[in-house]
């Protein structure tokens, strides 16, 4: 190992250029009148300095040479760094053996938690699911039933509850090894569930061969090069033809819709590959055909600007040249602080039909009070306020009985009357099961209490439920109360009670 001098260094360390490796450089000329400057800053070494290449990875090996080699400089202070330096090496052993030994604790609770989840599901299946029917049958309703159950229990989605419960049974009936690295500590949950989703579709000797494999992989590797490396091995031993299992997963595409953060939200499309990067290709060539030079859209926000006229009009939008930098001309585009194209903004984009409940003084401008979108949650005023000056029509929903609004029609009729449908639409917003977000637009109307057990037609015997818990409900599977208007109380197979409610204003 060789010993090299630092250079006089300034005040505060810096990175030097043509670096080989990385090692540690103390401050010494400010030792006493910076206390931050007590503490080893990272630097690069220039290879002229006679340094050996280190590995930069190896930031440990880089800090330990300096450690052990350092030029004595000026006795005491020197050797005060030295323990202080030494101090800190072992504080960094400490906090890093704690987050090793925290994370392989993680893995353990998890795999715990998978066992427990199998545990349940199979007392769903055997006992609370006798004589409801075939065993797969059976099956499907205990997946749901458990999904549904844990969805509450642990607070979240039902697709990462029913994500849950499918793990869970394919590690512990089926891939006994991969649950036992995870309960060792071996792998992380992320690696186990990119395991099984390569495992998934494989026959059984298939699936253990690829399993022995990758296992000793996945214990010193990133999930993401785990799942390259699985991908092609899947692709090589696979029995299935990649054309035959291309056309099956053809069959799996679909749309879905995520709300984001400040009335924005994301619109995910799984579809084969091959279409996904020509309609991406597409986009791209239509959005720089638009670029101008008085047009302050970037190449992404054209992009998504073809995407949203494509679909929600039906034409393609035509280049803008209205939109300039504050301050700005078409010469002059330095200044970062860009505007939206007013046309675009104005354009009465909205042609499907949703629902949007806006309060009548931002109506009016009299405020801006947010507006709620159905299925999303607020948008900003001046959007609702846009949206409503194209409307073609609107629908007056209050909350008071002298509305006009009919609220009851009692056991006069089991259908519920087109205005009651609206103003329970607008109330509920979403599925009232508890965490359950499908829009109420895409809801089933339900009785709480059944018309067949003298239930009315009310608005205080009717929630919306998506298809999957009135399911549930009409299999006796989950019950529901409703003590007060728009309260519902759901109580689950396990016989825990969770409580629904909605915006008080509108109950």
């Amino acid at each position: 190992m060789v010993a090299v001098e630092p250079p006089v260094p300034p005040s505060r360390g810096s990175f030097a250029k043509g670096s080989a490796g990385i090692v540690m450089r103390p401050v010494y000329r400010s030792l006493y009148t910076d206390r931050r400057s007590e503490y080893p800053l990272l630097t690069r070494v220039h290879p002229a300095a006679g340094q050996a290449a280190v590995d930069p990875t190896d930031c440990r090996a880089s800090f330990s040479r300096f450690l052990i080699r350092p030029k004595n400089v000026s006795g005491g202070r020197d050797n005060r760094f030295m323990q202080e330096a030494a101090n800190q090496l072992a504080q960094f052993d400490r906090i890093s053996d704690r987050i090793v030994s925290l994370s392989a604790d993680k893995a353990r609770i998890e795999a715990e938690i998978a066992g427990a989840t199998e545990e349940l599901r199979r007392l769903f299946e055997d006992r609370a699911m006798q004589g409801s029917g075939g065993t797969s049958r059976r099956t499907n309703i205990a997946d749901t039933t458990t999904a549904s159950e844990l969805a509450c229990l642990l607070r979240i989605t039902e697709r990462s509850a029913h994500r849950l419960v499918q793990h869970s049974a394919l590690l512990v009936n089926h891939h006994p090894n991969t649950l036992e690295a995870l309960r060792s500590g071996s792998i992380s949950w992320a690696h186990a569930t990119t395991l099984l989703h390569e495992y998934a579709g494989l026959p059984p000797g298939t699936a253990v061969n690829i399993e022995k494999t990758l296992l000793p992989v996945a214990e010193v590797t990133t999930v993401p090069r785990l799942s390259y490396r699985a991908r092609t091995l899947r692709t090589t031993l696979h029995p299935v033809t990649l054309d035959e299992r291309a056309r099956t997963a053809r069959s799996r595409r679909r749309v879905d819709f995520e709300p984001a953060d400040d009335a924005m939200a994301w619109l995910h499309i799984h579809l084969p590959a091959t279409d996904a990067a020509g309609i991406d290709t597409r986009l791209t060539d239509a959005a720089r055909a638009l670029q101008g030079p008085g047009d302050p859209r970037t190449l992404q926000q054209l992009r998504t600007d073809v995407v949203m006229d494509l679909l929600l009009i039906g034409t393609r939008p035509t280049g803008c040249n209205h939109g300039l930098p504050h301050g700005g001309s078409a010469e002059n585009t330095s200044t970062p602080e860009w505007v939206d194209c007013p046309r675009a903004s104005a354009a009465p984009r909205v042609r499907a039909h949703i629902n949007v409940t806006v309060p009548v003084l931002t109506l009016l401008g009299v405020d801006d009070a947010y507006a709620d979108i159905e299925g999303y949650g607020p948008i900003p005023a001046d959007v609702a306020r846009r949206l409503a000056a194209h409307a073609p029509s609107f629908t007056r929903l209050l909350t008071h009985p002298e509305s006009g609004a009919v609220l009851s029609v009692g056991r006069t009729t089991y259908a519920v009357p087109a205005d009651l449908k609206k103003w329970l639409r607008v109330r509920d917003r979403t599925c009232r099961h508890p965490g359950c977000a499908v829009p109420a637009a895409r809801c089933e109307l339900d009785h709480t209490r059944p018309w067949s057990q003298q239930g009315t037609t009310a608005h205080n015997n009717l929630a919306h439920l998506c298809r999957k818990h009135h399911m549930l409900k009409s299999e006796g599977i989950w019950h529901y109360r409703q003590p007060s208007p728009g309260v519902l109380t759901a109580i689950s197979p396990a016989g825990r009670t969770y409580r629904s409610t909605v915006d008080p204003l509108l109950a």
